[in-house]
């Protein structure tokens, strides 16, 4: 994947500014606090504010896919869900044992998907190979490669926008590989594609929205959708 010509800007909002500026905010509360002026134990039940600013810092710094983008939601949901049971709108003791099942279960899941897809080092880190990860969140993703050679796309909780109408298949083929668990996700191709559908689809779907009427033409671009839909679905258009 080609980025975009023009560079992006560096955003001031990174996680060392929130962490610094928390870090004030607290000293001025103690001070406050000590001349008499507020009530310090009122305001630090809004700590976990800091943990959901960390979060948004390093969806800005790093994006909302892959694994940056993944403990970036972890931090707002554990902030927010946090900042509930301190005002006393949750027990925390009650929802924490099944919040760790479910925790578990992500982590062995994406752990299995990496052992299955089995994607060679050198190809996972080449910019012609599509990759994006959406947990308890959502990515875009525009891809501008002229040799694109596969991908792999996970949804749980989440989804995601994948823009191919400017990309261009290596050897005529590439397969991308889905995996959707209470998402969804939405892939665009470029005219004249052929899609060919190979996913597994359990309470959910995989609908293809592309034309295809007129003759195959020998060396049409080809691509092949593989993979598992649970409780979801992904859908293909030009």
């Amino acid at each position: 994947m080609i980025p975009d010509t023009e560079p992006k800007a560096p955003s001031p909002f990174s996680p060392k500014l929130v962490l610094g500026v928390a870090i004030i905010v607290a000293g001025l509360v103690l001070t406050l606090d000590n001349l008499g002026l507020v009530e310090a134990h009122l305001i630090f039940k809004l700590w976990p504010l800091v943990l959901v600013a960390l979060g948004v810092a390093k969806l800005r710094q790093e994006g909302s896919g892959g694994s940056g983008g993944t403990g970036a939601w972890v931090l707002i949901f554990v902030g927010a869900f946090i900042l509930l049971a301190n005002f006393g709108r949750v027990h925390l003791t009650d929802a924490l044992g099944p919040l760790l099942i479910v925790a578990l279960g992500i982590f062995l899941v994406v752990k299995a998907l990496k052992q299955s897809r089995g994607v060679p080092p050198e190809l996972e880190k080449s910019e012609d190979f599509l990759q994006g990860t959406a947990i308890f969140g959502a990515f875009k993703r525009r891809v501008l490669t002229q040799s694109l050679r596969g991908g792999e796309l996970t949804a749980i909780f989440g989804g995601f926008e994948v823009d191919l109408r400017h990309a261009a298949i290596a050897d005529s083929q590439a397969r991308v590989d889905v995996f959707v668990l209470f998402g969804g996700g939405e892939i665009r191709v470029p005219e004249g594609w052929e899609v060919a559908n190979r996913a597994t689809s359990i309470m959910g779907s995989v609908g293809d929205s592309t034309y295809h009427g007129g003759e195959a033409q020998a060396g049409r671009p080809r691509l092949v959708l593989t993979g598992l839909t649970l409780f979801g679905g992904v859908e293909v258009k030009s």
